[in-house]
């Protein structure tokens, strides 16, 4: 400590004040401020120094500097010597020094020389700063950036990059000189349309510019090899402790991945797009494909029943009756009592015999619809459901009209399961049916209860039962018509159904335009001509059988010729019926359809063979055709595709 003489009014010295000041200031500073002449003995040594290095002042002033600098580093302490003596000063050098006991210290020194008043240069004056805290944060920030998977890479304030991880050097292909390459070490930069990028337009330059972070700015980062990779770029500003602008850091994420899952994902966007365009395109000519069968199954049905009643009517009625006249003429001419009795009770059988048959034949098929119209036939139905204890009151228009057969008929099966689900389910024995041609020329039929009702979100809902299936149904008929089916229910308030029909609405069955329907579809209900592929139906379920031979039947130019359950029975009937066509299920007892088909190629060269079956295993397809089949294909493709495929193996005939 330095001790203060006044001149007796207790005034001090000035320059010794100053001396004081500057001695309280070096010892109570907590870096080591060292002083020393050119010899490199020590000449002041304060606190700060002590803790530093570990040397006592009384160990270092007058004495030699301790050996402070590690033998690595001499020519690094040389270098200093020599522009101090030049009268250089060296601010903020950043070195490493050994303490008293052997560890080593980062340190901060700044070196300034001391001169004395003739400029000349007698010694120097050096601080030392501890920064190992400092340097152990920037060694941890380093390990940290070196192991980021993305690029990053710092600036100082003009943009020369300062420092850089491997994941930089790894995505520029190229390892770039530090304080030289400006904004990125990349070798060329483009947009990502591909046009060029200047380096001094990237979203670092951006950043350092407008000293704000940058996010969003996509570039293509292009290689010394020309390979080019996306990335997005993270530039932020670097600031020091009073806010100036001292550098940038940036990382780069590389985004190929994301760019390649963005194309798949429009791909398959796109894809998806096509698929449900291409499904709903399916979906609708499957819907009017299966409009058009539920109806045509339900005008076939009709169609039989009336076929059916037909036969009834004028056979078996007609049998009865013949058989009633020559009993009664029996029991006129009989004398014997007990034979006339006996005659008389088969006359009462017979009679209830033709009461039950035409009772059935109202049952099946009405002649009243096909003889006086769907008027009279509503009418005579209200007066059926009697049968049923339904009171039905039915209302008719004034205005006449004319409805095809099969509208007809579509129409009067529709009301009918209308009634019977009322019968069911509304709990009810009053129902009305009003039928009347609007103004636009428009059929309407209304059934109305005011019974249980239901919720008709219902209809739509899964677990379908037999009545949704039933309304379900109507609606599909109206709908194939031209026309529409409107429900209007709800719980405790009844039920209306409305059945609205053009009346200039073509009748179902009439040709459809080839350009509104595949033409895959155009031959569902074909005009029948004179037909010329013959067929044969091998199938051991007759109710395939069946379903194959409505769909044959169906075309005209084809004719089922004979149906077979084995292949020992398809063998023979082939044999003697020569058809051109025999279609053949895998399946089959006695002898099974690769044998057979096997033995009718061997016979007969010209007879095409196309094998069906419910599997649909390649070995099963490979088998029939190495057997001799023309073509396979599974029994549920049947309907649509056996058609095309005979006609592909057998062509019409003229």
């Amino acid at each position: 400590m330095m001790t203060l003489s006044d001149d007796g009014s207790g005034r001090y010295n000035p320059m010794e004040f100053a001396m004081a000041q500057a001695a309280a200031i070096v010892e109570s500073s907590g870096d080591a401020i060292i002083s020393k002449d050119l010899n490199g003995f020590v000449l002041s040594w304060n606190r700060g120094a002590e803790c530093l290095f570990g040397y006592t002042a009384e160990e270092t002033i007058g004495q030699p500097e301790p050996h402070l600098v590690p033998e690595e580093r001499c020519a690094e302490e040389a270098g200093i010597e020599r522009r101090l003596r030049d009268g250089h000063r060296i601010d903020h050098f950043e070195t490493v020094r050994r303490r008293k006991d052997g560890t080593e210290v980062d340190i901060s020194v700044t070196v300034s020389p001391l001169m004395d008043g003739l400029g000349r240069v007698i010694g120097a004056s050096q601080i030392a700063r501890d920064i190992t805290q400092r340097k152990r944060t920037e060694r941890h920030f380093k390990d940290l950036v070196e192991a980021l998977p993305s690029a990053v890479y710092t600036t100082d304030v003009a943009g020369r990059i300062t420092h850089y991880n491997q994941a930089a050097v790894d995505l520029w292909g190229c390892r770039p000189e530090l304080g030289e390459r400006q904004w990125c070490g990349s070798w060329r930069l483009f947009r990502p349309d591909g046009t060029p990028l200047p380096h001094d337009q990237c979203a670092m330059a951006a950043s350092l510019k407008q000293n704000r972070p940058i996010r969003g700015m996509e570039a293509l980062v292009e290689r010394p090899d020309g390979t080019r990779v996306p990335v997005l770029p993270y530039p932020t500003p670097l600031l020091d402790a009073t806010g100036e602008l001292i550098g940038g850091v940036n990382m780069l994420v590389d985004i190929t991945e994301r760019k390649a899952a963005e194309v798949q994902l429009q791909q398959v966007a796109a894809e998806s797009e096509r698929n449900v365009i291409e499904r709903t395109h399916e979906l609708r000519w499957s819907q009017e494909r299966l409009r058009a069968l539920a109806s045509e199954l339900t005008l076939t049905e009709q169609r039989e029943r009336r076929k059916l009643a037909t036969d009834l009517h004028d056979y078996l009625a007609q049998l009865v009756v013949a058989s009633r006249i020559n009993l009664s003429q029996a029991i006129s001419r009989t004398r014997d009592e007990a034979v006339s009795a006996s005659l008389a009770k088969v006359d009462q059988i017979l009679d209830q015999a033709l009461t039950y048959t035409r009772s059935l034949v109202a049952e099946l098929s009405p002649h009243i619809l096909y003889q006086f119209g769907l008027s009279k036939s509503l009418t005579w139905l209200g007066d059926q459901m009697k049968q049923h204890a339904l009171d039905v009151k039915v209302k008719i228009g004034p205005d006449a009209f004319r409805l095809a057969d099969d509208q007809a008929v579509l129409l009067f099966q529709s009301v009918r399961e209308l009634l019977f689900n009322i019968v069911r389910h509304a709990h009810t024995d009053q129902a009305s049916i009003t039928l009347n041609v609007d103004e636009e020329n428009e059929l309407w039929i209304c059934v109305e209860d005011n019974g249980n009702g239901f919720d008709v979100a219902t209809l739509s809902s899964s677990g379908d039962t037999h009545d949704k299936f039933g309304l379900l149904s109507i609606r599909e008929r109206m709908e194939l018509l031209g026309g529409e089916c409107e429900l209007s229910s709800s719980p405790g308030a009844g039920t209306l159904a409305i059945l609205r029909l053009p009346l200039s609405t073509r009748c179902p069955g009439s040709p459809v335009s080839p350009s509104a329907v595949p033409p895959q579809a155009q031959n569902i209900v074909p005009n029948i001509s004179g037909r010329s592929v013959r067929v044969l139906l091998v199938d051991d379920h007759a109710m395939v059988r069946q379903g194959l031979r409505s769909v044959l039947d169906s075309y005209a130019d084809l004719e089922v010729i004979g149906e077979a359950a084995d292949g020992q029975d398809a063998v023979v009937m082939a044999r003697s019926l020569h058809p051109d066509v025999v279609v053949m299920d895998v399946n089959l007892p006695l002898l099974d359809g690769i044998e057979a088909t096997r033995i009718l190629h061997r016979e007969q060269h010209s007879m095409t063979i196309i094998g069906i079956s419910v599997r649909n295993d390649p070995q099963v397809k490979l088998a029939m055709t190495d057997a001799g089949a023309v073509a396979f294909l599974p029994k549920e493709s049947a309907a649509s595709q056996l058609h095309e495929i005979i006609l592909d193996h057998c062509p019409v005939k003229s």
